[in-house]
C-alpha cells in the first residue's frame, strides 16, 4: 500500500505550498498602434523564454493620473503621452500626467485565463522621460516610488518600493534609459479566471520634471508555506521548489552540509536554494514563509537535503532520514526503506551513507563563502541562537543550541 510521509502520526503535519502551475513567469510587454488612448495599446503574454502561453490573454483596463503613493489617493483618467523617442519606441507606455510633486502614473491590467498562480514577486522595466517624450539624460537624478497592487481595488499590496533612481544619465536624448527593478514582498495574490494587476510610478520627493515609462512587467509565480512549532528550531518547515528560490526576509534557510551517526550539521543558505535540492527553513514568529523564484547564484555547497521540487518523491533507495516532530524537539528520523513511499510535493528529506536506526539532531554551523564547507561539528561549548548565530558571554534568558543540544537559560 503506497504511504504518503507527511501523513503519518509521527510526521509534521506541515501545510504544503500553494498549487503551483506549470508556468513559472509571465511578462507583459505592448505596443501602441499609434494613438494614445486605453484602446490603442495591445498586450502581449509570454512565459520567460517569450512564448505565447496557452489561453492567456491581458488588456490595459486603464490609465490615470494623481497624487501620492496611498492606494486611497484620487486616480483620474488620462490619455499617453506622445512625441519624439516615445513614438520611437511603442513598446513604452508613458502617462501624461501632472508634473506636480509625487505626480503619480497608474496603469490597470487585467490578465484572463492565468490559474494556479500566486503572484508574490514582480520585476518592472521602468524608463525616464522628459516633457518632450525624449528620454532623460541630464545630471539632475530622477527617482521613483513604484507600488504594485493584485487588484482592481488596490486592497492587496503586491510590491511597494521607493527611490528607484530610474535613469542612467545616458548622456543623449535618444539613449534608451530603462531599467530593470525586481520588487519582492510578503503578501501573495491567488489567480483564478481573471487577475488584475496595478502599477502606480509616482515622482519621488527627491526629483522634478520627470515622467515615467513602463516597458514591460514580468510577474513571477510564488510559493507559501506554513511552520510548525519546535523546541530548538523556532518555527520551521522543510521545502524545495523545481525552480532556484530565495526566502522572504524574516526567514532563514538552511541546508545540510555534513552529517555523522549522530547528528546533522546545518549551515546558512548562501545565494538561492537549487532546484530539487530542499532546505530547512525557520522565522522567530508564527506565521507562513514565502519563497521567490529566483536568478540569483545558487549555493554551491553539496547540500544533503534533497527533494522532488513542485512534485512527490518516491524514496526508494538510499539511507533517507525525515524531518520530524516526535516531541517538542526536531529531529531527523531515519525512513524504512519500504516501496512506494512517497515525499509529498515541496518538501525536503536528508539522503545520507549513514546507518543506524536512531534520529540525529541539528548542530548550526556558520558560513563564510558559497563555495566554503565548514566543518561537521560546532567547536566544543559553542553556542548558537535559535536562527544559528553563535553567541558568546553572558546569555540573556531564552533557548539555545549548544553541541547540537538545546540549552534553556531560565
Amino acid at each position: 500500500m503506497k504511504k504518503t510521509l507527511l501523513g503519518t502520526a509521527l510526521l509534521f503535519a506541515l501545510a504544503q505550498a500553494l498549487p503551483m502551475d506549470a508556468q513559472k513567469q509571465v511578462r507583459l510587454t505592448f505596443n501602441r498602434a499609434g494613438g494614445t488612448a486605453v484602446s490603442n495599446v495591445t498586450v502581449n503574454v509570454t512565459d520567460e523564454s517569450g512564448n505565447a502561453i496557452n489561453g492567456v490573454t491581458a488588456t490595459l483596463q486603464s490609465i490615470k493620473q494623481g497624487t501620492g503613493t496611498d492606494a486611497t489617493a484620487t486616480a483620474t483618467d488620462v490619455a499617453l503621452k506622445s512625441g519624439e523617442q516615445l513614438n520611437k519606441h511603442p513598446e513604452i507606455l508613458c502617462a501624461s500626467y501632472s508634473n506636480g510633486k509625487n505626480a503619480f502614473a497608474e496603469f490597470t491590467f487585467k490578465i484572463s485565463g492565468l490559474s494556479d498562480f500566486s503572484l508574490n514577486h514582480s520585476d518592472l522595466q521602468i524608463s525616464a522621460m522628459n516633457k518632450d517624450g525624449k528620454f532623460q539624460n541630464s545630471k539632475d537624478e530622477r527617482y521613483c516610488d513604484v507600488r504594485v497592487w493584485g487588484n482592481e481595488n488596490k486592497r492587496t499590496l503586491i510590491a511597494s518600493v521607493d527611490g528607484i533612481l530610474a535613469d542612467k544619465l545616458g548622456g543623449n536624448y535618444e539613449v534608451d534609459n530603462t531599467i530593470d527593478w525586481e520588487i519582492k514582498t510578503t503578501t501573495t495574490t491567488q489567480a483564478t479566471t481573471d487577475q488584475y494587476i496595478v502599477v502606480r510610478m509616482a515622482k519621488n520627493d527627491r526629483n522634478t520634471g520627470c515622467f515615467f515609462g513602463l516597458k514591460q512587467i514580468t510577474l513571477y509565480n510564488g510559493y507559501r508555506f506554513a511552520t510548525t512549532a519546535t523546541s530548538n528550531i523556532a518555527n520551521v518547515a522543510t521545502f524545495s521548489a523545481s525552480s532556484p528560490v530565495t526566502f522572504s526576509s524574516n526567514a532563514t534557510a538552511y541546508i545540510a552540509i555534513n552529517s555523522d551517526n549522530t547528528q546533522v550539521t546545518l549551515s546558512p543558505l548562501n545565494g538561492a536554494l537549487a532546484a530539487n535540492q530542499g532546505a530547512i527553513v525557520s522565522k522567530a514568529t508564527t506565521g507562513d514563509i514565502y519563497a521567490y523564484v529566483s536568478a540569483e547564484a545558487t549555493d554551491s555547497r553539496n547540500n544533503q537535503l534533497v527533494g522532488g521540487g513542485d512534485y512527490a518523491m518516491d524514496l526508494t533507495d538510499g539511507n533517507y532520514y525525515i524531518f520530524n516532530k516526535p516531541g517538542d524537539e526536531a529531529v531527523f528520523s531515519p525512513l524504512k526503506e519500504s516501496a512506494n513511499t512517497t515525499l509529498a510535493a515541496n518538501k525536503a528529506a536528508l539522503k545520507t551513507t549513514t546507518t543506524g536506526g536512531q534520529a540525529l539532531t541539528l548542530a548550526f554551523g556558520s558560513v563564510t563563502g558559497i563555495n566554503t564547507v565548514t566543518t561537521a561539528m560546532p567547536a566544543t561549548n559553542a553556542t548558537f541562537d535559535l536562527s544559528g548565530r553563535k553567541v558568546n558571554g553572558k546569555l540573556p534568558a531564552g533557548l539555545y543550541i549548544k553541541n547540537g543540544k538545546k540549552l534553556l537559560i531560565k
